[in-house]
């Protein structure tokens, strides 16, 4: 049975003794591996990456990651536990980025085993208050923490919750049943953290500790509604015993009504409870256990704050962003509160709570004890099912009315041609392209465009698949990354307006990102009913929509040059992929033959000619010589004469 959310921490920290490490043995001489470090850590912002860093004994130097991670790792040891510490790119928020960050840092360092992840969040008053920390733990039939926006609708008409994170690994609970012990007898080590922070990182000392300037609106409007009742509480009483004095020297006493008296002492109490009870003192910070609401929006309205507390009975202690990405990430999660969720949100207290929360997770791990984290199963064997099925999740949809909302934004499927195309190629052809420099800059710098102009037949539309399949083997275990093509037809004009294209480009981003985007439903939903279709702005707005809630997106448009131009398809076309690259740094791709309006619209932009390569001439060869008369097959010489006078002959085409 769950004890429900708790609170302890709100007495006077102890003077603990002196167990300060220095600061400076990060320039430790030890040499580390991958698989030293069993401890994740992720941040959502650079400041909760600052106080994490700011909380480690000791840092490490950085260690080599694969091609394909694009995350930065600050590495360290807290006690006796090496921690790797992730933060999400700057500028990206949400449950998706933070689910990214995740499988990227248990690919590449495998023997993670526990995770926390520790920043900052909005707290639900009044229990809990700014400078207080929260930390999930199981309420209910929840382990801790909720995606609040996650679920489906019932018959009832009530909305149930389906997103919910993954237990805690036994480990970790362990541990947080004995410091909460711990601080109830003695006490919390957060401020002596700070303490420690100020004398370490004198620089972080203005926004990362407590000071005179972090005003609670809260607690200055409690302040001001208790003073109001005290002095109303004053005058009644004076004004009470004047007239009892009056009406004792003039008999008016016996006209009192006694329930009069009766009220007046229950109002007196009551206010006198409120004016005279439990009262925190200023800079004093209390911990939480129970419940956190995670979310893929900000909530700034107290009203929504409260609705959602209450659906949720009354249990939620907290609300912020990232921590439903986390579903399958066995972790604690510790939020230091900044804010009430509602419309006086400001970032005043961000840093502080940051360092609080963060204080708050290095104390816990002291208590982590390294045998029961042997004892769990590395987080990358847990996420080993789902990574093996990442291509398939990407396509799956809630069912047959997904289905239906995507194929009415249009029926048309690229899949069929890319597939057609790429087998067509004769294996191991397009290398060179991948390979290069410029395909490699484009590939890992986001908001490039690379044009990529060539003659007719040197193979454009097969290398066009290359790029494609590439792309989509390249970010296979990465929900976050969007990927969106279209071939370009002249043959097929009349079903490639700019409605189409578009619509094509936002089926495509859509159905790669389970559950469907909500903002693809509504569009749906206007048009249901009147059985009308979506107009050209209204699919330009929620393709932007759709793209935003990627980190990284890559569209590809074969044949440009084929698109037409007469009726201003091209241009408009070219200008929403622009507009897209310059609002949601988006990567374009485009093949085109030399058109000189076309090559005008890319000069500024990276460019590689796609020209028939000598390499993938002879592969070609190679893989079609048993075509050729039994007596060519027979006399191995006249093969390779062959072979290098046609390599020699098309070699730059």
């Amino acid at each position: 049975m769950s004890e429900g959310n708790r609170e302890i921490g709100c007495k006077e920290p102890v003077s603990s003794e002196n167990k300060r490490r220095e600061a400076d043995k990060s320039s430790s001489l030890t040499e580390f591996t991958h698989d030293d470090y069993n401890v994740g850590w992720v941040c959502a912002l650079p400041k909760e990456q600052t106080a994490a860093t700011a909380m480690l004994d000791q840092t490490h130097a950085d260690l080599p990651k694969p091609p394909n991670d694009y995350n930065t790792y600050t590495l360290g040891s807290i006690g006796n536990h090496k921690v790797v510490v992730a933060c999400l790119p700057k500028g990206k928020y949400g449950t998706n980025s933070a689910a990214t960050i995740v499988t990227r840092m248990v690919s590449t360092f495998p023997s993670i085993k526990v995770g926390l992840m520790v920043g900052i969040g909005g707290g639900i008053p009044p229990k809990v208050r700014l400078g207080d920390v929260v930390v999930s733990t199981p309420v209910d039939q929840y382990p801790g923490v909720v995606q609040w926006d996650f679920g489906k609708a019932e018959k009832d008409g009530n909305f149930k919750r389906t997103g919910v994170l993954n237990n805690p690994p036994s480990a970790l609970l362990t541990a947080l049943t004995k410091l909460e012990t711990k601080h109830e007898m003695n006490g919390s080590k957060i401020h002596q953290y700070l303490d420690d922070l100020e004398k370490k990182w004198p620089n972080l000392v203005p926004k990362y500790t407590r000071s005179a300037s972090l005003k609670d609106p809260l607690l200055a409007a409690d302040n001001f509604h208790r003073n109001q009742n005290r002095w109303r509480v004053i005058f009644t009483m004076l004004w009470d015993t004047i007239l009892a004095i009056i009406g004792h020297l003039l008999g008016w006493w016996a006209f009192v009504p006694m329930e009069l008296e009766a009220e007046q002492v229950r109002s007196t109490t009551t206010v006198s409870t409120v004016v005279d009870g439990d009262q925190r003192k200023l800079g004093k910070m209390c911990v939480h256990y129970g419940l956190i609401a995670s979310g893929n929006q900000v909530i700034k309205d107290a009203r929504l704050r409260d609705s959602l507390n209450k659906s949720l009975g009354g249990n939620v202690l907290c609300v912020e962003m990232e921590a439903a990405g986390l579903m399958d990430f066995p972790c604690i999660v510790i939020r230091g509160i900044c804010d009430y969720a509602d419309s006086h949100k400001n970032k005043d207290w961000q840093e502080y709570a940051a360092a609080v929360a963060a204080a708050y997770a290095k104390e816990l791990l002291e208590y982590v004890q390294p045998s029961d984290v042997d004892g769990e199963r590395p987080v990358k064997d847990i996420l080993g099912q789902v990574l093996d099925t990442v291509s398939t999740m990407r396509s799956r949809l809630d069912g047959k009315e997904d289905l239906e909302i995507l194929n009415w934004i249009t029926p048309f499927d690229y899949g069929s041609q890319l597939s057609d195309y790429f087998r067509r190629r004769q294996a191991g052809t397009g290398q060179w392209l991948l390979d290069s420099a410029e395909f490699q800059e484009w590939l890992k710098t986001s908001q490039k465009t690379l044009f990529c102009p060539g003659i007719p037949g040197a193979g454009k539309t097969i290398l066009t698949s290359v790029v494609v399949n590439d792309l989509t083997k390249h970010f296979s275990e990465d929900l976050s990354v969007g990927i969106a093509y279209v071939y370009c037809n002249f043959q097929r004009r009349d079903e490639q307006k700019i409605d189409d294209l578009l619509a094509s480009l936002l089926k495509q981003l859509a159905e790669s990102y389970p559950p469907l985007p909500e903002c693809v439903k509504d569009l749906y939903d206007r048009h249901k009913a009147k059985r009308t279709r979506p107009s050209l702005e209204e699919i330009s707005t929620t393709l932007h929509s759709v793209a935003a809630e990627y980190s990284r997106v890559f569209i590809i448009v074969d044949a440009l040059d084929e698109c037409q131009a007469s009726d201003g398809c091209r241009a408009r076309l070219l200008s929403e992929l622009f507009n897209l690259q310059k609002r949601h740094g988006t990567n374009i791709l485009a093949t085109s033959r030399f058109i000189p309006e076309i090559v005008d619209q890319f000069k500024g932009s990276s460019e590689l000619e796609i020209r028939a390569s000598r390499e993938d001439v002879e592969r070609y060869l190679e893989g079609h010589i048993r075509q050729l008369l039994p007596f060519v097959q027979e006399n191995q010489q006249l093969q390779t004469d062959i072979m290098r006078g046609i390599s020699e002959a098309v070699d730059g085409m």
